[in-house]
């Protein structure tokens, strides 16, 4: 795993990339806005990811400032378009062209995962949300098409709610476990039937 800095509008998005030597694809990994990246669930999350052959990618979508600023932590518009051009610089790499992608997140990220993957149905194969507040991008999940799974510690609104109004294939699960049903959806939804391999390892 190494850190890299993301060319997104003018300004440099740091982040963590690990891209494993046999890739079955890459799921972007997004923090709740103000979280530390290296938090002990990421971790878990990141490394049952990596020994499933994903490339993850785990980039800050906002300065620390901005995670200070409570309009900017929780304006989703700003959050996704950065993730879109993230997403586009993950397609323009010659490690990644071709390769399935998905996005997990947690907290406000969960909403900011969606709204992308509204925008982005051609890009975007599967999306997993662990709890925060994925009913902010309410309006948009319609037209989620990426298989969607969410983890709730609780049945109830808002996962309810969300899960109720996507069209797309879905899951709800109320547990507390996260990086082994994540992973096993990515697997079912990314993974091709054989990883494609890279000369080296980032």
């Amino acid at each position: 795993m190494r850190e890299i800095a993301i060319p997104v509008g003018g300004r440099r998005l740091a982040a963590l990339l690990h891209k494993p030597r046999a890739t079955s694809g890459i799921v972007v990994v997004l923090h709740d806005t103000g979280a530390d990246r290296h938090d002990a669930q990421d971790r878990r999350i990141v490394a049952k990811l990596r020994a499933a052959r994903f490339a993850t990618l785990q980039p800050e979508l906002l300065d620390r400032r901005e995670a200070r600023e409570r309009h900017d932590a929780f304006d989703i518009e700003l959050q996704c378009s950065r993730l879109l051009e993230v997403i586009a610089w993950v397609r323009a790499a010659p490690w990644a062209g071709g390769l399935p992608l998905g996005l997990f997140a947690s907290g406000i990220a969960a909403s900011v995962a969606l709204l992308a993957a509204a925008k982005r149905p051609g890009e975007v194969r599967a999306v997993v949300c662990r709890d925060g507040r994925p009913d902010c991008a309410a309006s948009s999940l319609p037209q989620v098409s990426a298989a969607t799974l969410l983890l709730a510690e609780r049945d109830g609104w808002p996962y309810r709610q969300v899960y109720d109004a996507l069209r797309c294939e879905k899951e709800l699960r109320v547990t507390d476990a996260v990086a082994e049903p994540a992973c096993g959806w990515f697997a079912r939804h990314l993974a091709p039937a054989h990883p494609r391999a890279e000369p080296h390892a980032a």
